[in-house]
């Protein structure tokens, strides 16, 4: 079996802020779900001053930067005040909110930004209600509008309608949210094998070589390509070729550990396995140890299958998706050139 949980993970989250990695205002949506922890909510809601000037004088690029210093500062503000069940969102634009669980922690974040000169930054308000009797859902409603009316400098007097269309975008956020969440699985998952598909390995190795490398060391792959699926089709027919796709798929996924990552590739019984943090020296051991318990496991199957892989990594044999395939094809191919079962590199 594929194991789902770590498969969740390799596609961006639906629920996540590209430009600063702090959950949006779907996973906020998201969250308020079931009952509160305490008997209090409140909401420190920020945004940025002056942004579209800055944007208009200095380029987009320095409005982003000042964001992601928003955002890492309320990030460390919750993290170094140990605020248990506080959590930082990026709503869109320039707004961000911290939901806390009562008042007292919210004038503790705030003074703690004041010290780190954060105030001077952005514009900031902090609104609380009781949620005696009530879920989380329902509280925030009842916060939500006030929120936006203190962060905008507009009265108050249309909380009671904007609560009930924020009750109508709430439930249409939700509805988009399980649509969102079902499109995304299908269009990273393989339909033949149930792996994760090339759209996934090829996010999930540009993410590692862009933001994690240099932190968490090299990055190994092996292209795996199997050597009979010819004589599967050919006598058997293509579906008892895809179900041998399918069981291989599952050999080799059981040789890789959490955080590693085996996806099908282009077509046929080619596979991406992929492994944060391996050299190629341990790379090419793996492929090795894969490539026999390969023709281990299948010694009883109707034709016995082998594979040939081809081994790189980097930075060693280069540091861009498409040098790295481009050697893994070549690397591949030289495998087969010499006999087939085994792995080479280039």
């Amino acid at each position: 079996m594929i194991d789902a949980p770590r498969m969740s993970r390799i596609w961006p989250a639906v629920g996540e802020d590209p430009l600063t990695g702090l959950p949006n205002l779907l996973a906020l949506i998201t969250d308020l779900q079931g009952p509160p922890k305490s008997d209090r909510l409140a909401i420190a809601g920020f945004d940025l001053k002056r942004l579209d000037y800055i944007n208009r004088e200095f380029g987009r690029p320095e409005g982003d930067r000042l964001i992601k210093e928003v955002a890492e500062a309320l990030v460390r503000a919750t993290a170094e005040l140990n605020i248990e069940g506080s959590r930082v969102y990026r709503l869109g634009g320039d707004e961000f909110c911290v939901l806390l669980p009562g008042l007292t922690q919210a004038d503790e974040l705030i003074e703690y930004l004041r010290e780190k000169g954060i105030l001077s930054k952005v514009r900031h308000t902090v609104v609380s209600c009781s949620c005696v009797n009530k879920d989380l859902e329902e509280a925030f409603l009842d916060v939500w509008p006030l929120l936006i009316d203190a962060l905008t400098s507009q009265a108050g007097a249309r909380g009671t309608q904007m609560k009930r269309l924020t009750r109508v975008l709430v439930e249409r956020i939700r509805e988009t949210i399980e649509l969102l969440k079902t499109s995304r699985k299908m269009a990273y998952t393989d339909d033949i094998s149930g792996l994760p598909n090339q759209r996934a390995a090829r996010h999930l190795i540009g993410d590692y070589l862009a933001k994690r490398m240099d932190t968490e060391g090299p990055l190994g792959l092996l292209f795996a390509d199997g050597d009979n699926l010819k004589v599967y089709n050919d006598n058997l027919g293509y579906e008892a070729g895809n179900e041998m796709i399918r069981r291989l798929g599952n050999i080799i996924a059981a040789e890789t550990s959490p955080g590693e990552l085996v996806a099908r590739w282009l077509s046929g019984d080619e596979f991406m396995i992929v492994l944060p943090g391996v050299g190629k020296e341990e790379a090419m051991e793996r492929a090795e140890r894969i490539c026999r318990r390969v023709e281990a496991q299948t010694t009883q199957w109707v034709y016995p299958v082998t594979i040939s892989v081809g081994v790189v990594s980097a930075p060693e044999d280069g540091t861009d998706l498409e040098t790295l395939i481009a050697k893994l094809e070549k690397a591949n191919a030289r495998a087969k050139k010499l006999g087939k079962n085994r792995a080479c590199t280039v």
